[in-house]
């Protein structure tokens, strides 16, 4: 059973709330912190007027160029869609940047979904097992963000 309950207008402020309960200081994140607290976050805390069954409540795993191609970004995002009407989809993105490297050039870019808690631990295996999360898993990003956007 779903212990939290948040409106989707207030997911960046429960996100926070989430870290801040566990002592995770964004700024301090690497990628494998990033990825337990997404994920922790998304089996425990549930969006009010979203359906799972509609994939009204997903996690997107992406990395690649930023929008610059200054950087390697790696990522996750919890996408949320309302039930029911015409509002606009909410995305809250945790983003690590790091610098670019041969490597990390060569792996282009690249996402995979999520859209059931039941899924999680597949989800994660499949994510720590990707070139893309091996490549900056001992790195240091140069910048974490953590943003909402409105689609």
């Amino acid at each position: 059973m779903v212990a939290r309950w948040f409106r989707i207008s207030f997911a960046e402020n429960a996100f926070r709330r989430y870290l801040a309960e566990r002592g995770v200081v964004l700024g301090d994140l690497r990628i494998g912190g990033a990825l337990a607290a997404t994920t922790g976050f998304y089996t425990a805390a549930r969006a009010q007027h979203t359906r799972l069954q509609d994939d009204g409540d997903g996690l997107l795993w992406q990395w690649g160029p930023d929008a610059d191609a200054a950087r390697f970004t790696a990522g996750f995002t919890r996408q949320l869609i309302r039930t029911g009407d015409d509002q606009p989809i909410v995305q809250v993105t945790l983003c690590l940047a790091y610098r670019w490297t041969p490597s990390r050039r060569a792996l282009g870019r690249g996402h995979a979904w999520c859209f059931s808690p039941t899924e999680v631990g597949d989800f994660e295996k499949s994510i720590r097992s990707s070139a893309a999360y091996r490549a900056v898993a001992s790195a240091a990003p140069v910048e974490v963000t953590l943003r909402t956007d409105s689609l």
